[in-house]
Formats: structure tokens, sequence, C-alpha cells
């Protein structure tokens, strides 16, 4: 397999990625704005959004009072800033909750509370731990194995240079999964 169906391929499986990190977005956005104002789930409508990744298909959430819209789109918008990664940037660098909610907000035009920076963060770190737990496939046709760098900061080290490994398998009925990720400090 040559490096430009092997970067098509990594480019799909991120952008299966955000999708699924979008949509818990979404959900902990809506949980946040129902606990705030009163109100009930009333399902999802579908929706198609550009990202840096690629188009991406979400499942919007809805209440019955139809007084919930989601903080992290503007309405009619079909381009998306990340307010998850924004959130998870700012948490990894060691900014607290709710430094990181007056932050988005100065740079997003929204008012989060860090209540809801802290249950964003909450589940994004659980679904990474899930992805990490879960049974992996007992046959695989390929696995590729490639690699890239990030600057991270460490608390009390400053920013290092970390390795980030990624292992990529292809199934037997060519479905592409990423298998698992691990950052290693030189």
């Amino acid at each position: 397999m040559d490096q430009d169906t092997l970067q098509v391929m990594l480019r799909e499986a991120v952008r299966q990625t955000v999708t699924e990190v979008l949509q818990i977005l979404l959900d902990a956005d809506r949980e946040a704005f129902l606990r705030q104002h009163g109100g009930r789930k009333n399902g999802y409508y579908p929706r198609k959004l550009e990202t840096a990744f690629g188009q991406v298909k979400l499942a919007i959430p809805r209440d019955r009072e139809g007084k919930y819209y989601p903080s992290l789109l503007q309405p009619y918008a079909r381009r998306q800033v990340d307010v998850g990664e924004v959130a998870i940037a700012l948490y990894a660098a060691g900014v607290s909750q709710r430094k990181a909610a007056e932050v988005m907000s100065l740079l997003l035009g929204h008012r989060y509370t860090h209540e809801t920076i802290s249950a964003i963060t909450d589940q994004v770190l659980e679904a990474a731990e899930a992805f990490q737990k879960r049974p992996l496939p007992e046959e695989m046709a390929f696995v590729y194995l490639d690699g890239f760098f990030l600057k991270v900061l460490r608390e009390g080290l400053g920013v290092e240079r970390a390795a980030v490994y990624v292992a990529l398998g292809v199934t037997p009925k060519g479905e592409r999964q990423v298998l698992g990720c691990k950052i290693a400090f030189g």
C-alpha cells in the first residue's frame, strides 16, 4: 500500500473520531442546557457539518419546548470550530476549568461554565478510555504502524517533542480501524 492510500485511511479514521467526539459534545451541551433551564429531551435531527477533517454527519439533539440550540454550532452554519478540541487543548495545557471557560467564551463568543468544560473533558476522557479498553478484532489482513511528532506541555517539565505512534488495521472485509496510539517522550 502506498503512502497516499495510508494517508487517506488515517484521515478517514480521524474524521470518524471527530464525528464521535462532536456527538459527545452535543449531547453534553444539551444535558447542561436542560440542567440549567429545565425541560426534557426530544430526540435528534440530522445535519452535515464541514470540519477540518472532512464532512461529518451529526445527530443534533433537541428539547421538547424547542428552546435548545447547540451552543457549539452557529444557526445555519456548515463549518465548525471544534469546541471539544479547544477545551481539551486548554485542559491538556494545565489551564483550570474556570479559566478555560473564560478563554473559550472570549474565543468563541459564547459563555461556557466551568461545569460544562468539566463535563466535556470528562466525557472525552471516558470515550478515550473506552476506546483503549475495547476488544480488538481477532483477525486483520494488514496492520500499519506510523507516527508523527507533537509538542506537548508536560507538567513541571515544560514543552517537549513527543512521538505519537498509530496502529491502523484493515480487516479481511476491507474495513479500516485505528487499533491504538501511544505517546512516547524522547
